[in-house]
């Protein structure tokens, strides 16, 4: 239970972080200035604000529903099946905002 509300506050800050420092996303720091003119970084971090909070209450949410009901174990299967289609789902849906 404390790894799943310790997870979802890292994705939580995590996604006040990547608002508040763009830079922080993979990648993004590393093009070159003109590709990085090509990004809607506007719209890109606020997606990955949203998805990584998303993840994140949603981690902390099952794992309140779920506590008194089933294993620590179980818990934190339950937190990397949210974890892996949530990457997944934000590294396509990203791409369209590098207009390159």
């Amino acid at each position: 239970m404390t790894s799943s509300i310790i997870t979802a506050a890292m994705l939580v800050l995590i996604g006040l972080l990547v608002l508040k420092f763009p830079k922080l996303i993979a990648g993004y720091n590393t093009m070159t200035p003109e590709q990085q003119k090509k990004v809607d970084i506007k719209r890109l971090k606020t997606f990955m604000c949203r998805a990584f909070c998303v993840m994140g209450i949603a981690i902390l949410l099952v794992s309140l529903l779920l506590q008194h009901f089933t294993s620590d174990m179980i818990i934190s299967l339950v937190s990397v099946l949210i974890l892996v289609p949530g990457t997944i789902y934000m590294i396509i849906k990203a791409q369209r905002y590098d207009h390159s």
